[in-house]
């Protein structure tokens, strides 16, 4: 497993909505619902090498792409501090990947989980919600 993929399951692990993910690469590709197939990735915000996002995509298996929502991983974690000046937080991927300055907490990855699951229980199968208690 690449760095990426131990990153992402990291936070997969910790999200309700997410179930059998397999990880391909750099992605994380997981089954929302029969008909929903959702896919998880770090992105870079136009600096390359710079991965700072958080990039959640749904596809329907006879429709194609429902919708697409990029987290910004500093608007989850915050700034961080990197050499006494605040940074933004984000996967540097120079000669090997690596976590830029500092490493990300579990209360970081439970955070992010935490955001992707408010995002995907708004396509979840409402029978999906009300098993795991969370009624709609």
């Amino acid at each position: 497993m690449n760095f990426f993929a131990k990153e992402l399951k990291m936070i997969a692990d910790r999200c309700e909505f997410v179930g059998d993910a397999k990880y391909v690469g750099r992605a994380c590709v997981f089954r929302l619902s029969d008909d929903v197939t959702g896919k998880m990735e770090f992105m870079t915000e136009g600096i390359a090498d710079h991965y700072s996002a958080l990039k959640l995509t749904l596809f329907n298996r006879k429709e194609g792409v429902i919708d697409t929502q990029l987290v910004k991983l500093e608007d989850v974690i915050g700034k961080v501090i990197v050499g006494g000046r605040p940074a933004t937080p984000h996967i540097w991927s120079y000669e090997k990947p690596e976590w830029y300055g500092f490493k990300p907490t579990e209360a970081h990855y439970t955070a992010l989980a935490q955001t992707a699951d408010d995002y995907l229980e708004m396509f979840a199968e409402p029978e999906m919600n009300e098993g795991m208690g969370m009624g709609m």
